[in-house]
């Protein structure tokens, strides 16, 4: 749920405030009603109508106790707009929006143009929206701003797991624990890959037993090969799925990246299986929030996942830009590992996500055992895109598609082993490559493009949709 508080504002002149403290009292009702009818959203009201400059502060302070992810100012008339400006310094960790409804026989839209301005002159954010709270498109235009604020808010304080350092020597992937703490407010821990394998050894025989029959029983097929995958090799990346599972418990993550290659691919099990269900909404032990879990050890591309899980509350996909298929228009993305089986079918129901699923071995360019996730995306329209860096600037490029669905033979054109997303996008395949900056892509269901906008503008950081 996304927590927020509503303040409200009136005229500092008492006789004034007497005659117009039952509508603003309306329209912060309205506010309430219309947030909570969403079902997203968990409203705190002040509780009183800041009408001087002390109610300011106390009604500031007080609402900064309730750990809200976003603050709304309810300034239906207008209001005295210092009034504003001290309670937005009192909260100015918070994200801050404006809302006056249309009527002309209220000032309110004067009162919003003066306290939101008064706002930023003295160096502060607040967004403003004038109109009626009940109307569908406003309401929207409200709740993308909360959503993008959930997730500002929710970030600070936050730890990612770094398992192992530099995959396979990408660049892109690193991470500069210093700027994320600055800018997001995100702590990194950094902890050895081997310590997955190490614990791996202590997990309970039962849950291996358990999660072993699980998957038997409702996967769609388990293509062992006695040699890559056995029940062995599959054992023991439920038993690293458990190992990561307590590290995470043990050390307060938030969401995690794993190195994977080349040791644990080469020399031990692939981590494929924790990719699929670390980042899905269940296990075989039943229905759990998504783990941001990126392969490869991708930290910007993990905070991208994070990024777009708190603003969607949906599992995020982690892929490669693949290929081109000129022939269907379409791009193909696809990863040896972290694309939530979710995807398979988007389905409430896990098993019929995971009968759409196979495990098939690993394939032979890694010297290490274990299973690969096997499946098509499902057909619907995706928010791709990721965060990239130059030196210590950082910027969002997001473009939109729409899986495609195809019969299975068409993974022998790439990588049969591998889940795949066939994507079709509205630009230019090779203009979308130019301005494209990274070689892996990531992606949640729905269109959030507004959302990671504002993100981006209440971080001070880069954005740029690419359409």
């Amino acid at each position: 749920m996304i927590k927020v508080g509503i303040l409200s504002f009136s005229d500092g002149r008492t006789r004034v405030h007497e005659n117009i403290k039952n509508y603003i009292y309306e329209c912060q009702k309205k506010i309430q009603f219309s947030l909570e009818e969403t079902g997203e959203v968990e409203v705190y009201c002040g509780s009183k109508i800041i009408c001087n400059s002390k109610l300011a502060k106390t009604q500031a302070v007080e609402m900064s106790s309730k750990g809200i992810d976003a603050v709304v100012l309810n300034i239906p008339v207008f209001a005295f707009p210092n009034y504003s400006v001290i309670a937005a310094y009192l909260l100015q960790t918070v994200p801050c929006i404006a809302i006056s409804p249309v009527n002309g026989k209220m000032p309110g839209l004067g009162g919003l143009l003066a306290a939101v301005n008064a706002i930023r002159q003295v160096g502060f954010n607040c967004e403003k929206i004038w109109g009626n709270i009940e109307n569908n498109d406003v309401l929207e235009e409200v709740m993308k701003f909360l959503r993008a604020a959930h997730a500002v808010t929710s970030l600070k304080g936050q730890v990612y797991g770094l398992f192992g350092g530099r995959s396979i020597g990408i660049v892109s992937a690193t991470v500069n624990p210093d700027l994320w703490m600055a800018i997001f407010g995100v702590d990194v821990e950094h902890i050895d890959q081997l310590e997955i394998i190490r614990r791996a050894e202590f997990i309970e025989e039962q849950k291996v037993e358990t999660a072993y029959k699980w998957l038997n029983k409702n996967m769609g097929f388990i293509q062992y090969d006695n040699g890559k995958l056995t029940e062995n090799s599959l054992k023991m990346q439920i038993r690293c799925y458990y190992a990561t599972k307590e590290l995470i418990e043990d050390r307060k993550l938030d969401f995690v990246g794993v190195k994977c290659h080349h040791e644990l691919s080469e020399y031990y099990v692939t981590q494929c299986l924790s990719a699929a269900f670390f980042n899905d909404p269940y296990d075989w032990d039943g229905i759990k929030a998504p783990i941001i879990y990126s392969c490869e050890a991708d930290s910007d591309g993990a905070l991208t996942m994070q990024i777009m899980k708190l603003v969607a509350n949906k599992p995020v996909i982690f892929a490669d830009f693949r290929h081109f298929d000129k022939k269907e228009g379409v791009f193909v993305f696809c990863n040896c590992g972290a694309m939530a089986t979710w995807y398979s079918e988007r389905s409430a129901d896990p098993k019929e996500n995971v009968k759409s699923v196979n495990l098939v071995p690993v394939i032979s360019k890694y010297g290490g055992n274990g299973c690969h996730v096997q499946y098509i995306a499902k057909e619907g329209e995706m928010t791709f895109g990721r965060l990239t860096r130059t030196l210590d600037k950082y910027k969002m490029t997001v473009f939109k598609g729409n899986f495609k669905k195809f019969p299975p033979k068409k993974l022998e054109e790439t990588c049969p082993a591998w889940p795949h997303g066939y994507v079709e996008v509205s630009i230019d395949s090779n203009y979308l490559i130019d301005r494209y900056e990274n070689n892996h892509v990531h992606g949640v269901y729905g269109d959030y493009i507004d959302e990671l906008k504002i993100f981006c503008k209440l971080k001070n950081v880069e954005f740029e949709v690419i359409k």
